[in-house]
Formats: structure tokens, sequence, C-alpha cells
């Protein structure tokens, strides 16, 4: 057994709270609510915090100002009142500790571990997958577990809380962020490891024995019962972690597959398809081609219905292997934006020459040019825009909803 710390981390509505409950209602583990503490860290001057000559009010003050947002009337409130924590006793422990972010943090989870009579803590905060390089640098020896599921269903999800997606492509977008955020760090740490959502809760037993094994804990069975621990996670009561009491339920496995069109997941597919195949969920499209997005930090939720025409021709936006040639051009919205000509206007009509050489070089090579502008035709927005969207626009794709089309 270990008495190291234990992170929980995941795109948001891939099953956090769930394992965090799991993992909450075994006899040595507690778990409290979200923390954010990372991403509160990350604003603020850590120096500062941790001067032995000033330790431990500003420290203190700190953990005090965590507050978070409210998505429902009543919901909002400090770190400490979530975890029903005194004011007081934070810089009382802190007094006790040496000056440390580990400390900081252990202020509120040590605290309540012994509250719940527990040996181990756990610390479950989705976002904290943005910050996993700060949770490595602080807790070097600490667990930290990764749980995914289908970007499609955490799309669909993300859909229907306040605070998630407004479409389906908004959604998997967001879920694509944080993947290239954190991939190459789960896949080289030595304590990272992640389960499956669809895994742990078709065989809740097997998979919870191989994290314990994984954090030097020995399962329990008590660990699939989340009444209790459920219950104290989802301190807010808010409706969309629920569920979460009930404990694994299989009817959330592939929701995709009865709320997509199948339009939908061509559009997923030509998105994700390379990262669904990494992860072992399946695909049904067929894609005889993949597209090179101009600029590069184009795609987004204003673009779905010409981005979906394009994938139902077989075009997707990730290759198959490394040395794989793009085929398609695709360029996305005004010419006119700092993406294309950059944000100084003097100097555009020179910055046009290589946007002109591109074309005229996916042109030559046979590719396939696609123009999916985000304003009304006519629009005028300056010379160089201008000269672009002459040449683009035998390219523009046009949207139909009768007979979608592309011209």
């Amino acid at each position: 057994m270990s008495n190291e710390p234990i992170f929980i981390v995941g795109i948001p509505r891939s099953g956090t709270t769930l394992l965090a409950a799991m993992l909450a209602a075994h006899s040595r583990l507690s778990c409290g609510p979200e923390t954010h503490f990372f991403r509160w860290l990350s604003r603020t001057d850590v120096r500062r915090l941790c001067e032995s000559q000033t330790w431990p009010e500003p420290a203190a003050d700190f953990i005090r100002s965590i507050r978070h947002k409210a998505f429902l009337p009543g919901t909002a409130r400090t770190l400490l009142e979530k975890y029903e924590i005194p004011e007081g006793s934070i810089p009382a422990y802190l007094q006790t500790k040496a000056p440390s972010v580990p400390s900081m943090l252990c202020s509120v989870t040590e605290q309540y571990m012994k509250a719940k009579g527990k040996a181990r803590w756990v610390e479950k905060t989705p976002d904290h997958l943005r910050y996993l390089s700060s949770i490595r640098e602080y807790f070097t020896d600490s667990p930290i577990i990764r749980i995914v599921r289908d970007p499609r269903d955490v799309a669909l999800s993300l859909m229907r809380v306040p605070w998630g997606a407004r479409s389906l492509l908004e959604g998997l977008l967001h879920w694509q962020r944080l993947d290239s955020m954190s991939r190459e760090f789960v896949g080289t740490d030595r304590l990272a490891y992640t389960v499956r959502f669809e895994d742990l809760v078709s065989s809740p037993r097997e998979e919870l024995r191989k994290l314990c094994r994984f954090v030097n804990e020995t399962f329990e069975e008590g660990m699939l019962d989340t009444s209790s621990s459920g219950t104290a996670i989802n301190s807010r009561n808010v409706p969309w972690k629920s569920k979460v009491s009930q404990g694994a339920d299989v009817t959330r496995v592939a929701v995709w597959r009865s709320e997509l069109t199948r339009r939908e997941n061509q559009l997923a597919e030509a998105v994700l398809g390379d990262r669904l195949a990494a992860l072992g969920y399946p695909t049904d499209e067929e894609f005889s081609r993949v597209g090179e997005v101009y600029p590069r930090s184009g795609v987004a939720e204003e673009y779905a219905e010409a981005l979906a025409i394009l994938a139902s021709k077989g075009v997707r936006l990730w290759k198959a292997r490394p040395d794989e040639k793009s085929r398609a051009k695709i360029y996305l919205g005004e010419p006119s934006t700092a993406e294309w000509l950059g944000e100084q206007r003097t100097g555009r009509a020179i910055r046009v020459l290589p946007v002109l050489a591109d074309i005229a070089r996916a042109t030559i090579r046979f590719n396939d040019l696609y123009w999916i502008p985000n304003r009304e035709d006519g629009k005028w927005t300056g010379c160089a825009s201008f000269v672009l969207r002459q040449f683009l626009s035998p390219y523009k794709v046009v949207l139909n909803p009768c007979d979608p089309t592309v011209s």
C-alpha cells in the first residue's frame, strides 16, 4: 500500500465523477469535490505564496480565495465551503508545514481525508488535464489516472450541460484540444494510467482491480456502491452529476449510435477518426483523401455544416500515416482576418502572395480546393482580401439544405 495522493483527470463528461466516487467508496481513500487548484495556481505568483518570511498568510489567503462559478442558482461556493472546512483551520494547518505548493493543496484535501477517517486522499478535477506537468512537478510520486470516453458521447453530453458546447463540432473540438494537450504526458509518464469509461461501466470489478493494483491498494467490493460517496463528491447537487450515486450504467455506452445522424457521425470521424482508432473506438466511415486546412487554427463551430458536406464526400482532416500527402486544400473563413494576412494592415499586399502561391500549387497538383467563408458575399474587406476572394470564389462550398453540393 502507499499513501501518495492520487489525481483523477479527464475531459469533462468522460466519467471522472463516477471513477472518483468508486475510489472514494474504498475504506482507505477519500475524494472530495473538484478543487480546480492548479488552474487557480497558474494565475498567481507561486514564489510569493511560498516565501518563508511571510508563510503561511499569503498561502492561506490564496486557498480562501478559490471560488467556483454558479451555473445554477445557489450553487456558487468557495472551495472551503464545498469541503466544509473552517477558514481558520487553513493557516493553523499550514503553520505546521514547510512552505510549498503541496502543503497548500493538502491543507484542504488532507483535513478532509482525516475528517472522513481515511488514510489516503484522491483529488478529482477534470480541468487538471491541462496542468499535468504542474501536478508532476509538485507531486513527483503520485499516480495520475486519466479516464477517456468515446468523444462522440462526450460531445453529446457536453451539449446537455449549461457550461458545455453549443454544437456537436464544438464539443468534438474541445475534446480534441484537451486530448492533444495531454496525450504526450500520459503516454510517457511512468505513473500515468488510462482507463476507458466504457470498460469501467461494462466490467467495473475487473477494471477497478487493475486500477487498484496500479495504485497499490487492495480492491474492495464496496467500491461498486457509490450511493454515499457519489453524494459527497456532488456536493453542490448539480443535476449533471446526479447519476453518479447510481453506480455503473452500461446504457451510457455508445449513446452516439442512437443519437447521431449519419452525416453527424461522418463529421465526427472526419475530425477525430485517428484518435477514435487509437483509443479503440469503432468507426463506420471510409474516407478517400485527407484535407489540409488553412489557416491551421481555423476549424470552428461555424463551419460545421460545410465540413459535414466535405466529410460526406470522403474528405477527412487527419492523416492515416505520417507521410500521407494531402489531396484536398480547405480554406476557412474570411481572407481579411488576422489569421490569413496578419494583424498589421500595412504590407498585406506582400503577405497575400504566399497564400496565392499556395492556391496555385494546390491547383497544379490537381488537389481538390474548397473555400468555406464565414461572411456574406460582397462585403468589402480590403484589396488584398478582395483578390483572394476572387481566386477562391470558384471553390466556395455551397450550402443547400435540400441537396448539398460543392461548387
